[in-house]
């Protein structure tokens, strides 16, 4: 190992400024204490990471940072931002859970997707909305089920098909047209204790 170059400056003005060199690997490391911050520097031929730490800050600049460790927790009193301007990935082994005391909004200006190799909920305590310019709902193998005190069915063209269609009800039926109604079949059967036409 080549020898390293250590100086040790001491000025009233500027500081202290410790360095030390290695002429061959071309690399150098940096501590300056100015009186206003303390800063740490390693260089080389092509990469500069640094830390200056102030009073009231602490700032990091490097091309790649690991943080490696049994437990994590980041907390800020205000707001926190993470930003990347390519990728961002976030992955959990075990339960992941997105928690916020109030409004809670996602957003892509491309396609996004939700996908569960187990059951998937959706609920809210209040309204419900889901819209786009097309909606398709769909059960793979099992029946689609929809529940509610009043369902409503609206649209300029309302279409319904199946192999079989079956609608009943325990009270009162009824089917109305503004326009002409049309029932046909290769066989219709109308059937009741008492049948009105007219």
């Amino acid at each position: 190992m080549a020898k390293l170059i250590c100086t040790i400056e001491l000025d009233k003005e500027k500081g202290l400024t410790l360095k030390v060199e290695d002429p061959d690997g071309k690399v150098s490391q940096t501590l300056t204490l100015d009186g206003t911050a303390l800063t740490l520097e390693v260089k080389s031929d092509s990469d500069t990471s640094t830390v200056v730490q102030k009073a009231d800050s602490i700032t990091l600049t490097c091309k790649a940072l690991t943080v490696d460790a049994e437990n994590i927790t980041l907390q800020s009193k205000k707001g926190s931002v993470w930003k990347s301007q390519e990728t961002l990935q976030v992955e959990s082994a075990k339960d992941m859970s997105f928690t916020s005391s109030e409004k809670l909004t996602q957003k892509a200006t491309g396609d996004a997707s939700l996908t569960s190799e187990g059951k998937v909920a959706v609920k809210a305590t209040e309204a419900l909305a889901l819209e786009g310019k097309q909606v398709q709902v769909e059960a793979k193998s099992g029946p689609l089920t929809l529940k509610s005190p009043k369902l409503e069915l609206s649209g300029k063209e309302t279409q319904m098909e199946g192999a079989t269609l079956k609608v009943s009800t325990s009270g009162d039926f009824e089917v109305s047209s503004k326009g002409v109604a049309t029932l046909e079949g290769s066989t219709v059967n109308i059937s009741g204790n008492s049948i009105n036409l007219g």
